[in-house]
């Protein structure tokens, strides 16, 4: 079984990435790195018995990941599992995703991505996993004691194994979405095609979302960069124009994406970063997305 791991870095801290190739080619994974033009990318050229691709400017994680899908399969891969730069993984990570997929496949079952449980690096709790109802309403879904895989439509995309015939079947990333949505997008594309997505029973890994988080009495409001919210806001209105997505859940987007949006006005520093990003991402995602849009 020959698997291929892309890991997509901007700006990395070195270590990490380091230690998350060391154990991957400790766990018989071959390695490739994709970076978005990093300011220290030089330094990435000294990771041990890893491919890295140097990308001239930052391309996206969606376009990353596609030159790291091709690289892989230039090099007869079988499967590819995907990392952001951050990631950290135990020991027997990938046997034990490995063994839940093929649980899956000895049942003859259509699979489209497998990924693990994420818990949360700071507070020590399993995030929930979503599902998607018939009508496109989002359901979540406990994971913290599951013993067997279970179906999610919808996966975040580090750490999450894909055979390559798949890749092929379904498609690529949408490279046009360039960070945020990339894999709700995926993954939706994925089960409209007939293909289920699952989360790992064995497999987790530890997870942090968003640069910061707000604490409220009853939820909690991840922060990410008015750089980072712009692609988010643009990005829903993406996918509401996407055949296969239900539009119930792209307005759902779009709307708490406001929300989520005004909060971080109210709440955090760059009042006029936040609010000159909500209205350029709406502004472009109404009116961009067919002249951005790639196959």
């Amino acid at each position: 079984m020959k698997i291929y791991a892309v890991i997509i870095t901007f700006n990395p801290n070195v270590d990490n990435v380091s230690k998350l190739a060391q154990s991957l080619l400790l766990q018989n994974v071959n390695v490739v790195v994709v970076d978005n033009n990093s300011k220290n990318k030089s330094d990435l050229n000294s990771l041990m018995s890893t491919h890295s691709i140097m990308l001239s400017d930052n391309v996206g994680i969606a376009k990353a990941q596609n030159v790291g899908i091709d690289y892989a399969e230039e090099n007869n891969a079988e499967y590819v599992v995907f990392f952001d730069q951050d990631s950290s993984i135990p020991d027997n990570y990938i046997d034990d995703l490995i063994s839940d997929y093929k649980q899956l496949e000895i049942q003859g079952l259509k699979i489209g991505a497998i990924g693990p449980r994420f818990i949360d690096e700071r507070f020590g709790f399993y995030y929930k996993t979503v599902n998607i109802t018939k009508h496109g309403f989002r359901e979540k879904m406990d994971v913290s004691s599951i013993d067997y895989p279970k179906h999610s439509a919808l996966l975040i995309s580090s750490g999450s194994l894909v055979s390559v015939e798949t890749l092929k079947s379904i498609g690529l990333m949408r490279e046009n979405y360039f960070i945020d949505y990339v894999d709700t997008e995926w993954c939706i594309r994925a089960e409209a095609n007939g293909y289920k997505n699952y989360v790992s029973s064995k497999a987790s890994m530890m997870h942090t979302i968003g640069d910061d988080v707000l604490q409220f009495k009853y939820f909690n409001v991840p922060v990410h960069s008015p750089f980072r919210r712009y692609y988010r806001v643009r990005n829903a209105y993406y996918m509401y124009r996407e055949p296969h997505v239900p539009k119930l859940l792209a307005i759902r987007e779009i709307i708490f994406n406001l929300v989520h949006q005004l909060i971080l006005i109210l709440f955090i520093s760059k009042k006029k970063e936040y609010i000159a990003s909500y209205l350029r991402g709406v502004k472009d995602g109404i009116l961009h997305y067919e002249r951005h849009k790639n196959g």
